[in-house]
């Protein structure tokens, strides 16, 4: 998915270019990589300051660059901290160079995701305001790629699974179960889900903090229109998975940083965690080699859609029931949902 490997000399990584297309001043030096899962990002010195040059991945489109940024636009004058891309010479948030696009923003010194809890209430905080922000701004082109798919892209998936012929046949018709299970209970209800503009990647190193408040929320390439639930789930999938010995409070605090959800999203809440351990699994059918990948995927993701599925889903909803009570001044003033939960 990612741009795994950068080498400095790459004939599309032009520094003296990029500053002048960018007016950064005089080009010193290359700082070093920075890395990334998705683009890759290297640090560089100038005249002006220290920079981070994004070499877009190749599923990054023009369209959807121009839509983000007008979105980031919109969030900066809410008076929320998103890094903003520097707009080149032409009012583009990128240039082009040799079939590659590339994005600069500045360099910021902030304080990485520590593993508290506090960090965690905040980044609820934030991504609610977020949500409440882009209330009235207009969809956009949706990015290339995303972690949210229909369920046709998990039947899909699943039957190319089955003609490769690689993953045990128990597991798959397992796995085959769960998906219809949980593609019974998402469109039941689906149509009654509030919408919003989604960050589409919102987990907790995807943000910079300042005494555990969020001072910096940056990588906006699977922004989309969709049910705003995706991203609460998403997150907590992060901390069910990647973060297992937080589970027993982090769950809680991200909850309880957000706040009020509708009756519907209380309920499907278990269901969209469980399609994000699902899509992981499914993701396996696309992969240079689906064997490995389902064997890294099958033994994380089936215990948690098992949990979700029993004392998981007791768990969310009485975590989702408590939290209906949580208010915050951070918060942007709205009126509570006409369906949420009245006491």
């Amino acid at each position: 998915m990612g741009n795994s490997k950068f080498s400095m000399n790459e004939d599309y990584f032009n520094p003296s270019l990029i500053c002048k297309q960018f007016r950064l001043g005089r080009f010193h030096n290359v700082g070093g990589s920075l890395g990334g899962s998705f683009n890759t990002n290297v640090k560089i010195e100038t005249s002006e300051g220290a920079f981070v040059v994004r070499i877009l991945n190749e599923n990054n489109t023009m369209k959807h660059l121009r839509y983000v940024r007008k979105v980031l636009s919109m969030l900066r004058k809410q008076g929320l901290p998103v890094l903003e891309p520097i707009l080149a010479m032409d009012g583009d948030p990128f240039i082009s160079c040799k079939g590659k696009l590339l994005q600069v923003s500045s360099f910021v010194t902030i304080e990485p995701f520590q593993c508290r809890e506090s960090q965690v209430y905040n980044s609820a905080q934030s991504l609610r305001a977020y949500h409440q922000a882009l209330e009235h701004m207009h969809p956009g082109p949706k990015p290339s790629w995303s972690f949210y798919r229909s369920s046709f892209y998990y039947a899909e998936a699943i039957d190319r699974l089955r003609s490769l012929d690689v993953v045990p046949q128990a597991e798959l018709s397992y796995i085959e179960i769960i998906y219809e299970n949980l593609s019974n209970k998402w469109e039941r209800v689906e149509a009654s889900l509030p919408e919003a503009i989604l960050h589409g990647d919102w987990h907790f190193w995807n943000l910079g903090y300042t005494k555990d408040e969020v001072s910096c929320v940056m990588d906006f390439d699977f922004m989309q229109q969709g049910k705003r639930i995706h991203d609460i789930a998403y997150a907590l999938w992060v901390i069910y998975v990647l973060l297992p010995e937080y589970a027993s409070t982090f769950d809680r605090a991200f909850i309880e940083g957000y706040g009020q959800l509708t009756d519907e999203e209380k309920g499907i809440l278990p269901v969209a965690v469980a399609r994000i351990a699902l899509f992981f699994l499914c993701q396996s059918a696309y992969a240079s080699n689906p064997s490995v990948k389902w064997d890294k995927h099958f033994p994380r993701q089936k215990p948690l859609i098992q949990w979700l599925a029993s004392e998981g889903a007791i768990r969310l909803e009485e975590i989702t029931r408590t939290a209906a009570y949580q208010t915050s001044p951070c918060l942007i003033e709205e009126p509570p949902p006409a369906e949420a939960d009245q006491p």
